[in-house]
């Protein structure tokens, strides 16, 4: 596919797959600190123009990019679809805020995987690695595994990581598909007066979370070693 594009469509992909891995870069980030940054369909979805005038809107990164390799001008709408037509980015428009103008178009495109494959062919780096359906994202995992060095005593539910409660907890059913039930919420209890009364909500590591880790705890080390765990072997 690379050795079917021209000079200036290489140009645009590059541009477009070196902000794609930006995103994700920054995706990473967020997750490494227990913060969601929202589904990949988001933020992958990439500015590519703001339909205002100078300098009421500024350049885009991938404009920038492209400006300062001189490829950026009038036919950039074609060359984008172009692109399109061969499966390697989508095309789509939103409407945001300018200050002083109000709400206009804005361009957005999305690599797809054919675009990432022929972008790192045309680079000559090496296919990235896909995950084993049976492990956990990075993300996940780094919760999980807080969960699990808690004890019994459980970690309290306001420092879980976004929504990995929803992925990972019992009884969820995140986009129509049952959670991993790898942890459960319980509450913590307080006598007061005659009743009894809920203090917080803590999440403690089910059977099922005890298995997995046991069983894929070397695989993680090796596929995130960034992530701490602090989970006895005893678990």
């Amino acid at each position: 596919m690379w050795g079917g594009l021209n000079s200036r469509q290489r140009s645009y992909l590059l541009a477009c797959f070196r902000e794609d891995q930006e995103a994700e870069r920054r995706a990473r980030a967020a997750r490494s600190t227990y913060q969601d940054p929202g589904p990949a369909s988001a933020w992958r979805k990439l500015p590519f123009s703001i339909k205002a005038e100078l300098p009421f809107a500024d350049y885009t990164v991938i404009q920038r990019r492209l400006r300062d390799e001189g490829c950026l001008d009038a036919g950039a709408g074609a060359t984008l679809h172009a692109l399109a037509r061969r499966g390697l980015l989508k095309i789509t428009e939103d409407r945001i805020d300018v200050p002083e103008v109000g709400l206009v178009t804005r361009i957005l495109v999305e690599l797809t995987r054919a675009g990432r494959a022929c972008a790192r062919a045309g680079l000559g780096i090496a296919p990235a690695r896909r995950r084993p359906k049976y492990l956990l994202s990075e993300w996940l995992w780094g919760n999980l595994v807080r969960v699990a060095a808690a004890g019994s005593d459980g970690l309290p539910e306001d420092v879980m990581g976004g929504k990995a409660k929803y992925y990972l907890g019992t009884d969820y059913r995140p986009n129509g598909k049952p959670s991993r039930g790898y942890i459960d919420c319980f509450a913590v209890r307080t006598e007061k007066g005659r009743g009894t009364f809920v203090l917080e909500y803590r999440w403690r590591v089910t059977e099922a979370g005890r298995r997995h880790i046991h069983a894929y705890r070397a695989a993680y080390q090796t596929a995130y070693p960034k992530v701490q765990v602090d989970v006895p072997d005893s678990l």
